[in-house]
């Protein structure tokens, strides 16, 4: 461990050391990591390679997504908050919601994503993400065409992929 001051650094045999099925109560269901390559292998050992996907499912996560190349912050926020909803509010199976918002990124009209991230807005009480961020997407969204896709292409939607159960 790094001393006082320095920056540490988490190691994916930190992760596997952390045996998290038995540290936790019944286990950690899903691990999203959003940031750019997360789902790429190492190729520090020639014989072993391991992503850190790999690792998290080899700790104990159920599932885990993460993206095989660099990603745009606005198209993923789209994606993973859409992905969230699928998930925990219409209680998809995590492949299932990633899918699905894989879809929804790719096929619905700037005006569409308008009017969803819209009903995210009207009550502070009944949000399901903060403020702040909701205005973000809504804001980036309404200077757009409202007829074109503008994240059709794969580079927005397809670097994320799913592994585990």
């Amino acid at each position: 461990m790094s001393g006082e001051g320095e920056a540490a650094i988490l190691t994916l045999r930190d992760i596997l050391e952390l045996r998290l099925a038995e540290s936790t109560n019944g286990g950690i269901r899903l691990a999203i990591l959003s940031a750019c390559e997360t789902g790429l292998p190492g190729a520090k050992i020639i014989d072993e390679v391991i992503s850190l996907p790999t690792g998290l499912l080899q700790a104990g996560v159920a599932g885990v997504a993460a993206s095989l190349w660099s990603v745009a912050e606005l198209s993923t926020m789209m994606l993973l908050t859409r992905f969230y909803d699928y998930w925990r509010n219409d209680h998809l199976e995590p492949a299932i919601a990633l899918r699905q918002a894989q879809q929804w990124l790719r096929d619905t009209t700037n005006a569409e994503k308008v009017a969803y991230f819209r009903d995210f807005l009207p009550e502070p009480s009944a949000l399901k993400m903060p403020i702040a961020t909701a205005d973000y997407l809504y804001k980036a969204l309404i200077l757009e065409n409202s007829g074109d896709r503008t994240f059709a292409h794969p580079f927005h939607w397809a670097a994320f992929s799913y592994v585990g159960v």
